[in-house]
């Protein structure tokens, strides 16, 4: 299963004459509240970011058809918002003040900041209820059927009846919530159809729970949740073989034509003490939080010889 925060892409055109502009925008919709906007501030003007979601946005901003100008910053820029946020991003003015200028803007931007690195000693808890036990379906090291893309090959897919209890692996905010698709397959159309919780941690990285159940999620964008809450039921919504919870955990990346999603290692714990290990293909783990932890057991492949006459 893949599935990606995605980028969105604006242009903003803007002819500037000594004492006289016009501005011509067009501006695609999206579902993250991210602008960016150019604005006169005295004889200068300035490219500021507008971000009024809760996750800090990476943007790219590029100029075209440049004449006469000078700026403080150079192109093109790569820049981070920060939640509920207005940053400005550049100032331009007339190199030769006694002509006129003109330029056009493009923009590129991604939820998540691409300056920040995953904290490789974050552990995580079981993102499923006290006292149930699950298999491990699809990990790093094991079998992949669909985790074959950047954004995925570091994905863990637990086997679960639908409408099981899902909780936060980890403390943060949510930051998108998708509960409104009805229908699953292993059509490949229906890669964008997947019921989903993402939530931002204090490192910035960002957790994927997806193929949730139909009305399945049970928090709200703007929402903090330690780990442990419970956040939603699984389900197999989008492109799904059968009821199944994927789990990931992205961070960011810079690239030439803009930003990426990259999925990276995690360890889990299990216990009190914690036993800490890596998620592996064919084991069972079990949310057991009051007893000391201890190793979870891996599932031997039954193999089938050939039949008896």
């Amino acid at each position: 299963m893949n599935i990606s925060l995605g980028y969105f892409v604006r242009h903003n055109w803007v002819l500037f004459l000594l004492a006289h502009f016009a501005s011509h925008c067009a501006l695609a919709a999206t579902p993250y509240p991210f602008t960016v906007t150019t604005e006169k501030v005295g004889h200068s003007y300035q490219i500021i970011a507008h971000n009024r979601g809760h996750a800090p946005v990476s943007v790219q901003v590029s100029l075209t058809s440049v004449e006469n100008i000078s700026s403080d910053q150079s192109f093109p820029l790569f820049a981070v918002s920060r939640p509920n946020s207005d940053t400005t991003l550049a100032t331009i003015r007339a190199a030769n003040p006694g002509r006129s200028f003109r330029f056009s803007t493009q923009n590129r931007f991604h939820p998540g900041n691409f300056r920040a690195s995953h904290d490789s000693g974050a552990l995580y808890r079981l993102p499923f209820e006290d006292d149930r036990s699950f298999v491990i379906g699809q990990a790093p090291g094991g079998p992949m059927t669909t985790h074959n893309t950047p954004d995925s090959e570091q994905a863990i897919d637990f086997t679960m009846p639908e409408n099981t209890l899902i909780v936060a692996a980890r403390k943060g905010v949510v930051i998108s919530a998708e509960g409104a698709n009805q229908f699953g397959g292993q059509d490949k159309t229906m890669l964008s159809m997947a019921n989903h919780i993402r939530i931002l941690h204090a490192d910035d990285s960002i957790a994927t729970y997806a193929h949730l159940a139909p009305r399945g999620v049970l928090v709200g964008v703007g929402q903090r949740v330690e780990a442990g809450t419970v956040i939603g039921y699984s389900g197999s919504t989008g492109y799904s073989s059968g009821p199944h919870l994927h789990f990931a955990v992205h961070q960011l990346l810079r690239k030439s034509d803009g930003f990426g999603n990259i999925s990276v290692p995690i360890r889990f714990y299990v216990g009190n003490p914690a036993y800490v290990f890596t998620p592996q293909y064919l084991q069972k783990v079990t949310a057991d939080y009051r007893s000391p932890g201890k190793a979870p057991p891996i599932l031997e492949i039954k193999k089938t010889g050939p039949k008896a006459r």
